[in-house]
């Protein structure tokens, strides 16, 4: 999706003109990009958590030479879907608590050895 197909659909469905939708998308970039950069996450709440994390360095080549050449570590942004987001795109996924525990393994009796 693009940003004037964004920026119309908001548009579409909140009844705002296309002038104030920019201005709020141009404020939730802002304010995004402040929240990284002063605690390393922004909460967008319906949706997940974007996080800084920090890339190791790395060995990689380059595809035109094929030639190696080293990655630095470097920061990036990860995003964490909530949980209701998840289970929507993933209907009829178990749950970690539903998985069956395995039974444990039985230790023989010293006496019938």
């Amino acid at each position: 999706m693009k940003k004037a197909d964004l920026a119309e659909s908001i548009m579409r469905s909140a009844g705002l003109t296309k002038a104030n939708v920019n201005r709020f998308y141009r404020g939730l970039v802002a304010l995004v990009r402040k929240e990284l950069d002063n605690n390393g996450e922004c909460v967008l709440p319906g949706l997940g958590v974007l996080r800084v994390r920090m890339r190791k360095a790395r060995e990689g080549r380059n595809p035109r030479t094929g030639e190696k050449i080293h990655i630095p570590r470097r920061k990036g942004v990860s995003f964490r879907p909530y949980k209701d987001l998840r289970e929507m795109l993933n209907p009829g996924m178990k749950k970690k608590t539903d998985a069956p525990t395995p039974e444990p393994e039985a230790t023989p009796d010293p006496e019938q050895i």
